[in-house]
């Protein structure tokens, strides 16, 4: 594809130009992922896309909003230039929203990595909510626009100094900004949030090894408040199924005394019922906000045809709904 070719919103620009972003959810690189995208794209079956916004420092640089792996396979596989789609430099929380949303749709992060997004989410509702506080009370402070944020810690630090300030104005900062914000900037539910989060309770060691396990088992094993049973199910969890997982974990939550052997060795209890109301509200709701945080993703990137596709499936949603309530009121 050449340059005269390319949409309005898409540029071929040197690798030499692109640089990895400071601040990013993902805080591994999978290097057999990269090495794949490597070998596709010397034989020319895949070639690299990356979302970037011009370089704070450099000018005729971009730095990386999503696709950091993509560019390190370009850069493996001798690409001298590379797709992007630049974007107008994005504020904090702007970033992170999209980062996260383009981890959903094309590889999960590890419950580590998954965990410390939503708490850098919920940090930088906190400053917004600190800032305007600071500025209603005409207290002068250094906005975080203004400065060069090298890591998640950075970010705590300076919320602590705009505490610190409020506190001094006699401003209460226990509550800055409500759970509800960042489960709705992320789209996910409460209880997805809690559930995330929930794998920061286990000991650094057990979680890096817990990082090598599907999604859905670190959180279960952070359910069991023993630590050398943790390790031990972390050990183990590698040859378990999700289900024999959530039967263990939850004869040991009720049996403090039973080993994890014990755990492991009884029959199978019934699983719950998947049909039960509240499991498909959970996972109905879920839906809703995937479909909300998907739409709001494709929407600028498509043209006009595809977005009257869109509507119209949104549409018939809509009166499917609207069906469904009539229904119910006769």
């Amino acid at each position: 594809m050449t340059a005269g070719a390319l949409p309005e919103d898409l540029a071929l620009v040197p690798v030499e130009h692109i640089h990895p972003a400071p601040l990013q959810p993902r805080t591994s690189v999978s290097v057999v992922l990269v090495q794949q995208l490597a070998d596709s794209m010397r034989a020319g079956r895949h070639q690299a896309l990356l979302d970037v916004e011009p370089s704070p420092s450099r000018k005729g640089h971009y730095q990386i909003v999503c696709g950091e792996q993509r560019w390190r396979a370009a850069r493996e596989a001798g690409v001298e230039r590379v797709l992007v789609r630049v974007h107008e430099h994005l504020d904090h929380v702007s970033r992170l929203r999209k980062q996260h949303e383009e981890n959903c749709l094309r590889a999960d992060l590890t419950p580590a990595d998954d965990a410390f997004l939503v708490l850098s989410m919920k940090t930088l509702k906190d400053i917004d909510a600190a800032e305007r506080l600071l500025v209603e009370a005409s207290v002068r402070f250094e906005p975080l626009a203004s400065k060069r944020i090298q890591d998640r810690t950075e970010l705590a630090g300076h919320l602590d100094s705009l505490k610190a300030l409020l506190t001094e104005q006699r401003i209460n900062v226990r509550h800055l900004s409500a759970w509800r914000e960042t489960e709705g900037v992320l789209g996910i539910s409460e209880a997805a949030r809690k559930r995330k989060l929930s794998v920061l309770r286990l000991e650094p060691e057990i979680l890096a090894d817990a990082n090598a396990l599907p999604a859905n088992h670190a959180p279960l094993i952070a359910q069991v408040e023993d630590r050398e049973r943790r390790a031990e199910l972390v050990e183990q969890a590698p040859y378990l199924t999700n289900r024999q997982l959530q039967a263990a974990v939850r004869r040991l939550r009720r049996d403090r005394s039973i080993t994890v052997d014990e755990a492991l060795a009884k029959p199978p209890e019934a699983a719950a019922d998947p049909l039960a109301f509240d499991t498909q509200l959970s996972l109905l709701a879920d839906l809703c906000r995937q479909v909300v945080r998907l739409v709001g993703n494709l929407w600028p990137r498509a043209p006009e045809a595809e977005r009257d596709h869109a509507r119209s499936l949104l549409t018939s949603l809509v009166h499917a709904l609207r069906e469904f309530e009539e229904a119910g009121r006769g």
